[in-house]
């Protein structure tokens, strides 16, 4: 199979910013949200942006888990 175009990244990109290094969002085209509300992922070292960056991304493709429901063993 062949692709055509640009090769596919990731939502979350390590980048030098302005002061030391963030971790972009592609999808809100910005600095990274640590928590909803909270700081945003700049002024980093890379070594820390990299592993926000980590972070975040298995973050986004965990599956979301129902805490309150019966579990998946069919159990009620």
């Amino acid at each position: 199979m062949e692709f055509i175009g640009r090769p596919m990244r990731g939502r979350f990109l390590v980048r030098q910013g302005g002061n030391g290094w963030m971790v972009y969002d592609s999808e809100l085209k910005g600095p990274a949200q640590i928590e909803k509300n909270g700081a945003f992922a700049e002024k980093l070292t890379k070594e820390q942006a990299e592993t926000l960056a980590k972070l975040f991304t298995t973050r986004e493709n965990r599956p979301l888990i129902k805490k309150d429901g019966p579990s998946s063993r069919g159990e009620c």
